[in-house]
């Protein structure tokens, strides 16, 4: 940037600088509390110094243990930015590149119908591998089981389709960096945990880091994670969770902060490197998207800014967030799950960063088609759809009704959600996003765009279903699945199909939603009959299971 705009963006934040002392009761009122619950560390950098390092709350809640700056947090996906380094580090060396196909370093990788995904598809979260998460439930896993980076592979390996031609769609899954965990150790010849202590965090000075590999070991000051339930807080550990590459990281703002200094020499000495780690990766069709190689970008009071966000159910929440222009580092890490924590944290951001009025674009108003149907042409798209579920989102049910000349979205209940509002060529707007309708002849359908750079989601026109008892009964049986060696027992009880999970101790009931498909805790399973309409096993989530 310009000399004269450097100078009058600095003046405009030299009060905020000059008198950091006078903000800490601000950060106060932004972080309130209370006593005996689980709290938060924060750490602000300007270059070199550190401007803000504070703590909030107890750590462990059996031995009312304070969090201080030595206090280790699960950071969550924040870890992903490590094994992406890890990764260029190893391709620095020569011995491999990121635009090789994953199948070369992964022993039993598919060859994906729909195309091979390189190295460089799994960083950038555009490889349209399905999410493991989903995979280890239907394999009766649960948070306190057990879960090491063999399983999570078998899971993986064993899962034949793709969501999608690699390089289509953006579509962020733990999978990905699950397998660039496989592919590090076996190009390092060290285990993952060890690559990372030795080539990552010891270099960077980071002494308070570490991957966890083991339920048994013991991490010196680590914060225990918590939930919030009517006011009480409950323990949500995930100490079973040991796999590779996605998480398991534990650390210390201090250690971020010498993480975040560490690449700033990385750009320097390195600069292919940082080159490739910091820039926006681009689909199949050059739409470009905010993600680079493990680096998420955003935009915040008009500022560029890059980092990652850490969110764990084991009761952990992070956020890394730098701006370069400005040569700030924001990092705040907690031991209790809020969905919404993002609004504290840009308040505390605001606090340091006014709205930069420099880099305000004028926009051009985009002008919505304005589209006029007539009732007939509007009743073609009535009718009910459903949503059957993705690795990332349950099933979703919504009927299409024609209301005071528009048409009108309901729930199962018959609460109003939107109306959508015709743009042409069979699409329409629903609020702020997109859908567009396919009037097939047989079945008619239309895919929701959440984003134009994420796989939409394709609601199908369905017809709500009932069985009696008699039909219910057809569904009974023993299921098995030989890949994951696990089994699912449907038995009807007083009129009601149930299903018996983990040797019986599971049971769970299935609710009929259309012709051989049933909601199962929010996913959807679908019985497979022969030609003769015998039914011969069953799917969830891609997962078969043949009747036995």
């Amino acid at each position: 940037m310009n000399i004269t705009r450097t100078a009058l963006i600095l003046f405009t934040l030299l009060p905020t600088f000059g008198f950091c002392q006078n903000l800490d009761s601000q950060v106060d009122k932004i972080y309130q509390v209370k006593d005996n619950a689980p709290g938060i560390s924060i750490l602000i950098s300007k270059g070199e110094e550190i401007l803000l390092d504070k703590q909030y709350g107890i750590s462990n809640l059996d031995y009312d243990i304070p969090i201080t700056n030595k206090t280790v947090f699960n950071i969550g996906s924040i870890a992903k930015q490590f094994t992406a380094y890890a990764i260029l580090l190893l391709e620095e060396q020569g011995k491999l590149s990121i635009k090789e196909p994953a199948y070369k370093y992964i022993n039993n990788l598919p060859r994906y119908q729909k195309g091979n995904p390189t190295i460089e598809q799994l960083l950038n979260q555009t490889s349209g591998i399905k999410e493991v998460d989903g995979i280890a439930g239907v394999a009766d896993l649960t948070r306190n089981d057990l879960l090491t980076q063999s399983q999570m592979m078998n899971f993986i390996t064993k899962t034949t389709s793709l969501n999608f031609e690699p390089g289509e769609y953006f579509q962020y899954t733990n999978s990905n960096y699950i397998l660039l965990a496989d592919i590090i150790t076996k190009v390092s010849g060290k285990s993952f945990a060890d690559f990372m202590q030795e080539d990552v965090f010891e270099p960077f000075g980071m002494e308070n880091t570490i991957k966890k590999s083991s339920t048994y070991t013991i991490i010196k000051n680590r914060a225990i994670g918590y939930i919030e339930d009517e006011g009480d807080f409950y323990k949500a550990q995930l100490h079973a969770f040991i796999y590779d590459g996605d998480g398991q990281v534990l650390t210390t703002p201090k250690d971020m902060f010498k993480w975040h200094r560490g690449l700033q020499k990385v750009k320097n000495q390195h600069t292919e490197l940082y080159k490739k780690m910091h820039t926006k990766a681009k689909l199949n069709n050059g739409n470009i998207i905010d993600y680079g190689l493990g680096v998420e970008f955003e935009t915040h009071n008009n500022y560029q800014a890059f980092g990652f966000d850490g969110m764990i159910l084991g009761g952990f929440v992070s956020k890394y967030l730098y701006f370069p222009e400005l040569d700030m580092m924001f990092f705040t890490t907690q031991n209790t799950f809020e969905s919404d924590f993002k609004e504290q944290f840009f308040h505390l951001v605001d606090l340091y960063i006014p709205n930069n009025n420099f880099h305000i674009k004028t926009r051009k108003t985009v002008r919505e088609k304005k589209v006029k149907l007539s009732k007939k042409e509007l009743k073609m798209y009535e009718g009910s759809y459903l949503f059957t579920g993705s690795d990332v989102e349950t099933i979703k049910i919504n009927t299409i009704q024609l209301k005071n000349d528009e048409l009108a979205v309901l729930t199962t209940d018959g609460d109003e959600i939107t109306r959508l509002k015709p743009i042409g060529n069979h699409q329409f707007m629903f609020n702020d996003k997109l859908v567009a309708f396919d009037l097939k002849y047989d079945r008619k359908s239309y895919k929701y765009y959440d984003s134009e750079n994420e796989l939409p989601w394709l609601f199908k026109e369905y017809n709500p279903t009932t069985y009696n008892e008699k039909q219910l009964k057809e569904f009974e049986g023993q299921y098995f699945n030989a890949d994951f060696q696990i089994s699912k027992k449907i038995k009807l009880i007083d009129g009601k199909l149930f299903v018996f999970s983990r040797n019986g101790a599971w049971k769970n009931e299935i609710e009929p939603l259309c012709k051989d498909a049933f909601d199962y805790s929010s996913d959807v399973m679908t019985f497979i009959r022969d030609d003769n309409k015998k039914i011969t096993g069953l799917k969830i989530m891609g997962i078969e299971f043949e009747k036995v």
